[in-house]
């Protein structure tokens, strides 16, 4: 099962689709919002228990008793919480850029700097001002990393809003100690060789804070990355 980040679509996956295909059945769905998926009808909020579910919904129907979840950026985080929440049908998560911020004090001020960096945009020129400020890298906290997205970006007529209704879902997501401690699943928590040092030390952190987790660099930037992460040494 393969989960998309903001921004993008099961697209940013179709190249390695073919090769993984090879070894595994392999699932890779539009969240809500992004590609081929309609947004839900007066969509203005989300979390991530509500994408885990979604996601573990997607699982069922197409006969997925258990899975490999793999996850970028926000649908890393997904992944995590689907693992969390559902461990019976995670046989691995592998979570490549989780963008989980809140043990870095610094994040708090760029997460400041970023929210008036978007009322601003989107005074100016509404929610295709904040799609545009996410995609040049002008959220350099809650969207690190948006601008290696390029030719990837969902072109959709509601990625701009779905964008607006995501954006504040990971901070809001709360990890206790307690809950990461209960972790059954294997996990890798990984990084590519583009990733920002904000989503570096992120993985750092969090792979501290999941017991028996592996922190991992993918030899390759992009779903290639990825494809090698999920094959292992």
């Amino acid at each position: 099962m393969l989960v998309h980040a903001t921004g993008t679509s099961s697209v940013w996956f179709r190249p390695v689709v073919p090769e993984l295909s090879k070894t595994w059945r392999v699932i890779a769905f539009d969240r809500p919002g992004w590609g081929r998926s309609a947004a839900p009808v007066d969509y203005r909020k989300t979390s991530i228990p509500e994408q885990a579910i979604a996601t573990a919904a997607v699982l069922r129907e197409q006969g997925a008793e258990i899975a490999h979840v793999a996850g970028v950026g926000f649908g890393a985080v997904v992944a995590l919480e689907l693992a969390l929440a559902e461990p019976d049908m995670v046989e691995r998560a592998v979570l490549l850029e989780p963008p989980v911020l809140d043990t870095q004090t610094e994040a708090t001020e760029g997460m400041s700097d970023d929210v008036a960096a978007i009322r601003d945009a989107a005074a100016e020129d509404g929610e295709a001002g904040v799609w545009e400020l996410f995609l040049s890298g002008g959220l350099p906290t809650l969207g690190a990393g948006a601008a290696r997205l390029g030719a990837d970006a969902d072109p959709g007529p509601g990625a701009a809003h779905t964008l607006l209704v995501e954006l504040p879902a990971v901070p809001a997501w709360p990890l206790d100690p307690g809950r990461a401690g209960g972790l059954e699943v294997p996990v890798v928590v990984a990084t590519a060789p583009s990733s920002p040092p904000l989503l570096v030390e992120a993985a750092d952190a969090l792979a501290r804070r999941l017991p028996g987790s592996e922190r991992l660099a993918a030899e390759r930037d992009g779903p290639s990355g990825l494809a090698g992460l999920l094959r292992g040494p």
